[in-house]
């Protein structure tokens, strides 16, 4: 099996440029999954076989005994001479072939026969499920709820990924940024139930990368944007647009994964599906046509994404959002259950998505590696600060999504750190610490540095104190693991709470060193400092995240004096309190 994979390998190298070796690929494709769908094997075939001398007359001076003898000696030397391969072996030709071009023609076809097959239904029937619920009755009339937060987050990273790799294509990335980027982007999709970050091995056109990221960007909006849409015949003329917008964007988003050499057939892609599902939900409950891009035969263009983005912004302008979208309904049709409560959640204005754009770019400068790193950062800080003024909620989806990759390197002094980014910087803290509960995954805990292996003695058995954020039980785990601490005890903060709350665990005796994330703490770290000056306790300003690495190397610059280390680590200065 191994030399016919070999043969087999070089004939899809042919295949490329001799149109006649694609009969030879799909008539070996079609022989073996013939063999396989077989009920016997070749061997019982032959084992099975009536004896050679049935139905013949018997030869002259022959026992019974001699002819059953000569046909065993014959049978024998046949087994012998041929050797069926085993249906393992034939599995993996046919699934070798199918990653090749004859498996995209079985494909194209399937899907051909699917349209044939939906244009034949009675016109009443076409687009329906023909799965019923048991007892025969039709479940079609329940509305298919989808996670709004969930499906924008997670097409947003999707976004954020595909850019990237079109940048990295391109040869834009630098090296040394290149592993870090792609841990974090990994380890964000692990904690999304169905995020599959396809792009990543993806190694076509950058190009086609970047209208899937405004595709995916584009489904996002859609999906905050759709549970506002009136549950009733009689809608606004905003309304009436944004379905046939939405129904556009989707098919756009489903036509773009194909061309990236998707199966999106077998593998739907789970935030196109889900908006596609509810419009059909929609369309057959509330008695609305979609004209256009309902069908596989009608595939919306995707590389047209910007202009369905222009309607859904000026969409975003006539709909009622701010306020309640019950006002733009006839009086008739406005009662409690025309509109899900989710639908009434504040979303970003027309100016606030501009500048929520803005924010994007920047920040890929910064996933980039660009020069004036500084320029970049400040941008983004004056961005986060007018996005908030304009009403966007520090908790808002879209401004979460753009931010998580660089949360970790955002700058920490008080120029970067204002009180708008301070706020969003906590509420993404809030994030990660929810997702990490819902959603836990196994995460390999990083190598320890040299400054956590210098470090480590002297905390080894005691117990620290952390000050700021919410807790994060990942993160407290490898804190502890990395310097073997008895225990972690973890304080969160909130706006305008009392300083002696903290006294009863600074001035605990077994507690041996008071760590403060200034990131996501509501205190100043100078009265976190003086309170841990009273009870003599070494105080840590901790600028980054919670990475132990980091938390040593802190460890090591600031306080190694008061904590009696011999003697710094190679490159740093210890400093005093």
């Amino acid at each position: 099996m191994e030399r016919i994979e070999q043969i087999i390998a070089s004939l899809r190298q042919q295949v490329q440029t001799n149109p006649l070796m694609r009969d030879i690929v799909e008539l070996i494709v079609a022989i073996g999954e013939q063999v396989l769908a077989s009920d016997d094997s070749p061997a019982e075939r032959v084992t099975d076989a009536a004896p050679s001398h049935v139905g013949k007359k018997e030869v002259p001076g022959t026992s019974a005994d001699e002819r059953a003898e000569h046909h065993d000696r014959k049978q024998g030397q046949a087994e012998e001479q041929y050797s069926p391969p085993s249906a393992e072996d034939l599995e993996r030709l046919v699934e070798h072939f199918r990653s090749g071009r004859a498996y995209q023609i079985h494909a194209s076809q399937s899907r051909r026969n699917e349209i044939e097959h939906e244009q034949e239904r009675p016109e009443f029937l076409r687009g329906r499920d023909r799965a019923t619920a048991v007892g025969g009755r039709d479940d079609t009339t329940a509305e298919p709820l989808y996670d709004v937060e969930l499906v924008a987050t997670r097409a947003r990273l999707k976004a954020e990924v595909a850019r990237w790799c079109a940048d990295r294509l391109r040869g834009e990335i630098p090296y040394e940024a290149e592993t870090r980027y792609y841990r974090s982007a990994v380890g964000r999709a692990k904690a999304l139930p169905q995020c599959y970050l396809w792009m990543l091995e993806y190694r076509g056109p950058a190009s086609l990368l970047e209208y899937v990221a405004d595709c995916y960007d584009a489904i996002a909006d859609v999906a905050e944007l759709l549970p506002l849409v009136p549950r009733a015949q009689r809608r606004p003329r905003w309304a009436e647009e944004l379905l046939d917008v939405a129904a556009a964007i989707q098919s756009a988003l489903h036509h773009v994964l194909r061309e990236a050499g998707l199966d999106v057939r077998r593998y739907p892609d789970p935030d196109q599906d889900a908006v596609f599902t509810w419009l059909k939900w929609y369309t057959r409950t509330f008695q609305k046509f979609i004209q256009r891009h309902m069908e596989l035969r009608d595939p919306a263009d995707f590389t047209r994404i910007q202009r369905w983005v222009e309607e859904l912004d000026r969409l975003r302008e006539e709909m009622p959002a701010a306020a309640d979208p019950l006002n733009d309904l006839p009086a008739e049709d406005r009662h409690d259950n025309a509109i899900e409560p989710v639908a009434r959640m504040q979303l970003a204005t027309l100016q606030a998505k501009q500048h929520l754009r803005t924010l994007r770019y920047h920040v890929g400068h910064i996933l980039r590696g660009s020069i004036d790193q500084e320029h970049h950062w400040r941008r983004i800080r004056e961005e986060i600060e007018t996005i908030v003024e304009l009403g966007v909620p520090p908790s808002n989806i879209e401004l979460r999504s753009i931010l998580l990759p660089i949360v970790d390197d955002m700058p920490t002094d008080d120029t970067y750190l204002t009180q708008p980014v301070r706020l969003v910087l906590r509420e993404i803290d809030r994030y990660i610490t929810r997702q990490e509960i819902l959603q836990p995954t196994e995460q390999e805990p990083p190598q320890p540095s040299e400054e956590v292996r210098y470090v480590r003695p002297v905390l080894e058995g005691k117990t620290i104190v952390l000050i700021g954020g919410d807790e994060r039980p990942h993160m407290r785990r490898a804190i502890e693991e990395a310097f073997g601490l008895r225990e972690l005890i973890w304080v969160a903060t909130r706006p305008h709470e009392s300083l002696e709350l903290f006294v009863p665990y600074i001035k605990r005796d077994d507690v041996a060193l008071v760590l403060l994330a200034i990131r996501w703490s509501s205190h100043s770290y100078a009265e976190i400092a003086d309170l841990c000056k009273r009870y003599g306790k070494p105080f840590v300003r901790l600028p980054g995240g919670y990475n132990p690495n980091q938390i040593a190397a802190q460890i090591a610059m600031q306080a190694a004096n008061a904590l009696g280390l011999e003697a710094p680590a190679a490159g740093l200065e210890p400093a005093t309190l």
